[in-house]
């Protein structure tokens, strides 16, 4: 009589299957906290290429996962590969945003949140990625106030 006789080695079998079980429940979406790119920077000319280079190198440093789009799309190509790759955050910026050092954030759930200051965009990302919350989640997180639907409201008066 045979006995059969299974080898079986699976050191991060557990870790394997509760991604494998993470991935298929969010469709791929994960939270911002466990997102493998956090943000993706999507610059509009070359000079805003070399300013979002070097603000990922500074959000890299404060522990975040970003990524600068260095393709030749149009713009709403950009957004559209990124909401593709299931991107929690998506920042435009061209060269208003570098004037002002601001950010037209987009969140992937939530839809734009308008322009908001690099140095604010950056603190609440890390907060929400250290909490393992989304970022309009954040404690002191305000929406800007809507410009287009302010002077829609003042058109119609």
């Amino acid at each position: 009589r045979l006995r059969p006789i299974m080898v079986h080695r699976a050191i991060f079998g557990s870790i394997e299957r509760f991604f494998g079980i993470l991935v298929e429940s969010t469709a791929g979406d994960m939270p911002l906290w466990l997102a493998p790119v956090q943000l993706r920077l999507l610059p509009v000319t070359d000079q805003a290429q070399e300013w979002c280079r070097d603000l990922a190198k500074r959000a890299r440093k404060m522990g975040l996962r970003v990524e600068v789009d260095r393709g030749s799309e149009r713009l709403a190509k950009q957004i559209r590969n990124a909401e593709q790759a299931r991107i929690p955050i998506m920042a435009v910026v061209g060269e208003a945003e570098m004037g002002s050092d601001t950010l037209a954030v987009r969140s992937r759930k939530a839809g734009d949140l308008g322009s908001l200051p690099v140095d604010n965009v950056l603190t609440l990302l890390q907060a929400a990625s250290e909490q393992a919350i989304e970022m309009q989640e954040v404690d002191g997180f305000e929406m800007p106030p809507p410009k287009v639907v302010e002077a829609a409201v003042e058109q119609e008066e």
